[in-house]
């Protein structure tokens, strides 16, 4: 198993700049009270969720582990998150299961 970190430089700066980027459109959309700031704020957490999901299990051993379970759940939060651009009941399902996926993914890490 490799870890995200060994990804190549051009996936973890993309990653990097999108959580920055990310952290400024939802701080400006919470300050300003910007609805559209706050939904492009929500489908760039999804396209990163997706994005770092797919890293992780383009990485992973694709057996039942940490890594994978963490993968998966980066890629269906992400995918959940921008489904619940239209429905937002399901905001609250998309933060728990990146939740999930990064604390699966820490697990991983500390324990491997």
């Amino acid at each position: 198993m490799t870890r995200f970190e060994d990804a190549p430089p051009l996936v973890y700066r993309t990653v990097v700049v999108g959580v920055v980027v990310y952290f400024f459109l939802l701080g400006y959309a919470t300050i300003a009270g910007d609805l559209l700031v706050r939904q492009v704020a929500d489908g760039l957490f999804g396209l990163i969720a997706i994005g770092v999901g797919s890293v992780l299990y383009w990485q992973s051993s694709r057996e039942l582990d940490p890594i994978t379970a963490a993968a998966t759940c980066l890629v269906v939060g992400g995918v959940t998150q921008l489904f619940g651009l239209a429905v937002p009941e399901l905001d609250l399902i998309a933060s728990i299961t990146v939740f999930v996926g990064i604390l699966l993914y820490v697990f991983a890490i500390y324990t491997q």
